[in-house]
């Protein structure tokens, strides 16, 4: 064995153009293929401090057989949860909020907080263990206990200064004095990303379910169950789904297409990653086919060059297997040596992508998750790796291996040197199908979410510093009137300290790009509808002069004004895609005066009457939301604040850059309206919508290195094989040209053996990868440029590989050429 490992190290060093490019070959298949299982593992594993974390279950509702999110319980049909799944130690209901902290000499601030019942701490084992005082108790949740909550060390020490008389002292929580009853350690963040923990109180008394679908209301909870030890979540799926049908029998209207399915606590309230499990286990799969197949040719030429020297070694009695297991060597340890480079630079890899995402997370990203390498994945590519050898290196050996001795010392060649070339071009042929299939595929994607990113809003974000302002005191909560007038004061307070930059004030519900999407039912005048299946549009409130200070050009009419008071005329400004779906054909000059009304349904009663608005204005291009094609093709309607007040305010300052001095005189302008509120998300336009778009600038990222990869692979792998392949064939073309062949001859003659594999290889690939792009999105006149783009450059890559080494063999004299081994 360490002869033949001793002569296969030898051999390597003799050919050390060979073994960079196959080390450098293996090593991007290897890679890729070791990032995209560590990703899977960061995200479905994690890290999780909990004891025994596997018998954790979340428990969510579904609808239609869809997921939907994490808060989508009601709360009666948890109860008959609880009551029916015996396979389950136990279930908790509870729920997360952000609050805001007040008291202190700082500045109000806003925490994620979570409502857990006592119950729930067990499960949690010594990571919640407090660092001071207690957690919560049963007592805590009972009706009239004095409020209480247990802090994380973060908020100790950084909010409340880390003072050692914390126990006992009260803090105003959404203007609620309570008292600090206990320090959990700073590593808890449960159940997600919560930093405070407050007692769980089911939702009001007197709750009836709804009389048709719905979810995420206060009624709504998140649920948590655990494992009995033996029990399997499958048992406990069953369990759930007959409570599921029973209740869809006994109350049809609302849960008739309501069901119920238990997720791995990794997976709880994460949106449906799977999509993205596949899409990379996809382009690995389909890089390391690549990787593979350029491999294998490389050896197979590399067996072909080395065949007179294992028809001598046949010819001396080495048996076929010895043969084999010394070529099976040479290809694991090139796989070794790869997998150890792409292990370094996956790792690396693995902790830019880190900081990528948890940059743009906004701390959204769930406390166990860390992208990073871990035994798993490092596991998983040591199988993958001894997989890779067998794969690059048994067919190339076996054929190389049943040589014919006496053929080859007779000519040099024989026919097992024939049907090697053969099956080289094979392999070079599914070469060029797969380059053309993944470049395509990459360069569609990473051309989408570029357009994604650089389509633009519609509204300035140059020098404009953003936040979000939400009061949570019940006194603006539950009372619209005093909400109103709140808006009012910030309004005031921020044109007070934006006067002396001469900056402007935008506000709005939710600002363009990045902000949430808020939709209600409409009914244009004169419109039908079956069934109250009324259309939706997005509903979006502003205050007046917010298209002009954002620079949003109206096509029509004009914007609101002081005038525009809660008990004038109810006005709107529509978009331009509003305006054409409901009045198809009329400019927008005359669609001003035309009305619809907003949440048009009424009871059978009459009591409830339609509130009609009337169209003042019509804006042009301003996308809300995400973005992406959704969002350009909405249908918006605009209402002033006055008539239409909300829960929350965007604020944009134009003409403030983010700056320290910038984000306290926004502090201050908030504080003069009302000293207990507290900014979030404060950040610059530009940044705001970065971290809207923050998960698909990693996946461009990855399409273009994906593509970049395949590129390098689909010329390296071309070209290497093309190469050896011509070399071999120096006698013949010496041959050729001495009986009279010119270069011209010559060079068609090569040049045609790579026009065939990429007349059959590049149609196939570009046709696969037009279906897998159909799949995914739509179809659009840049998908036809794409595809003749990457066509143009399959297209040079191989004639390229192929032109070069033959230019190389002409050059030769013939005479040389003849005596060439």
């Amino acid at each position: 064995m360490w002869d033949d490992l001793s002569q296969t190290l030898n051999s390597l060093r003799r050919a050390p153009g060979f073994a960079l490019l196959s080390l450098l070959t293996l090593s991007c298949g290897l890679g890729f293929a070791i990032y995209s299982a560590a990703i899977y593992f960061s995200f479905t594993a994690g890290n999780i401090p909990f004891p025994e974390p596997e018998r954790l279950l979340a428990v969510e509702a579904t609808r239609h057989d869809e997921r939907t999110q994490g808060k989508s319980v009601h709360y009666l049909d948890f109860l008959e949860y609880a009551r029916a799944t015996p396979s389950l130690e136990g279930l908790q209901a509870l729920d997360t909020a952000t609050v805001t902290l007040g008291g202190t000499q700082q500045y109000p601030q806003n925490f994620q907080a979570a409502y857990v019942p006592a119950a729930i701490w067990p499960w949690l084992g010594d990571a919640a263990k407090p660092e001071a005082g207690r957690l919560l108790q049963a007592s805590d949740e009972l009706p009239g206990a004095p409020p209480v909550v247990v802090i994380g060390a973060d908020i100790w020490r950084n909010f409340l200064g880390g003072s050692k008389q914390v126990i006992g002292s009260h803090i105003s929580i959404n203007g609620v004095s309570t008292e600090i009853v206990g320090v959990a350690p700073a590593a808890l963040r449960f159940p997600m990303t919560q930093q405070l923990w407050l007692p769980f109180n089911m939702p009001g008394a007197g709750m009836v379910r709804a009389q048709a679908m719905e979810m995420g209301t206060a009624k709504h909870v998140f649920v948590l169950g655990r494992l009995k030890a033996g029990a399997s979540r499958s048992q406990a799926q069953q369990e759930l789904d007959l409570t599921a049908q029973r209740l869809a029998a006994s109350f049809p209207k609302s849960n008739a297409k309501v069901g119920a399915v238990a997720l791995p606590y990794a997976k709880w309230a994460m949106p449906d990653t799977d999509a993205i499990y596949l899409g990379l286990a996809g382009a690995a799969v389909l890089l390391l086919s690549l990787v593979c197949i350029n491999t294998a040719n490389l050896l197979l030429a590399r067996a072909n060059e080395r065949r007179q020297e294992l028809a001598v070694r046949a010819a001396l009695g080495a048996p076929r297997g010895r043969l084999i297991q010394q070529m099976l060597a040479e290809a694991l340890i090139l796989s070794l040596a790869a997998a150890l480079i792409g292990l370094f630079f996956s790792a690396w890899a693995l902790e830019a992508t880190q900081q990528a995402v948890f940059e743009t997370s906004d701390g959204r990203m769930p406390f166990w998750i860390r992208i990073q390498m871990s035994g798993a994945a490092a596991a998983f590519g040591l199988g993958l790796t001894f997989v890779t050898a067998l794969a690059t290196g048994l067919l190339s050996a076996w054929r190389a291996s049943a040589v014919d001795a006496a053929a080859v010392l007779r000519d040099g060649r024989g026919a097992s040197g024939r049907a090697a070339g053969r099956f080289s071009r094979v392999l070079v042929f599914l070469q060029i199908m797969l380059s053309s299939l993944l470049l395509l595929v990459s360069a569609a994607q990473a051309y989408s979410v570029h357009q994604r990113l650089n389509a633009g809003t519609g509204a300035r974000t140059e020098g404009v510093l953003t936040a979000t302002l939400r009061p949570r005191q019940a006194a603006y909560t539950q009372d619209e009137p005093a909400r109103a007038q709140l808006w009012a004061r910030v309004e005031t307070s921020l044109r007070e300290s934006a006067a002396a930059s001469n900056a402007g004030v935008a506000l709005s519900l939710s600002l363009p790009g990045g902000g949430m999407s808020s939709t209600e039912e409409v009914l244009p005048e004169g419109m039908t509808v079956e069934d109250e299946r009324y259309p939706e549009a997005g509903t979006y409130s502003v205050n007046a002069g917010f298209f002009k200070t954002l620079e949003v050009a109206l096509l029509a009419g004009r914007e609101f004004s002081s005038h525009d008071r809660a008990d004038s005329l109810h006005v709107a400004i529509v978009n331009r895609n509003f305006a054409a779906q409901y009045w198809p054909g009329l400019d927008p000059q005359a669609v001003l005066g035309k009305r619809f009304a907003l949440n048009p349904k009424v009871d059978k009663t009459g009591t409830k009457v339609r509130d009609w608005y009337t169209v003042v204005g019509v804006n042009g291009h301003l996308v809300q939301g995400t973005g992406g094609d959704s969002g350009i093709r909405s249908h918006n309607i605009y209402l002033p604040i006055s008539q239409s007040v909300p829960d929350q305010l965007g604020i944009a300052m134009v003409g403030w850059d983010d700056t320290a001095t910038n984000r306290e005189l926004l502090a201050k302008a908030i504080a003069r309206a009302d000293p207990a509120l507290a900014l979030e998300h404060v950040y610059s336009a530009e940044e705001r919508q970065k971290i809207a778009y923050g998960g698909s600038e990693v996946m461009a990222a990855l399409c273009l290195i994906l593509g970049l990869m395949t590129l390098a692979l689909g010329v390296s792998g071309i070209y290497g094989v093309t190469s050896r392949a011509v070399a071999q064939r120096t006698q013949e073309i010496g041959v050729r040209r001495a009986v009279g062949a010119s270069d011209a001859q010559v060079l068609r003659l090569l040049l045609r053996q790579g026009l065939w594999a990429l007349a059959l290889g590049m149609p196939l690939g570009l046709l696969l990868g037009w279906l897998a792009i159909t799949q995914m999105d739509e179809v659009g006149p840049a998908l036809l440029l794409g595809v003749l783009g990457v066509g143009l450059v399959i297209s040079a890559v191989v004639m390229l590989a192929t032109w070069l080494p033959a230019r190389r063999a002409i050059a030769m004299p013939p005479n040389m050429a003849l005596h060439c081994e």
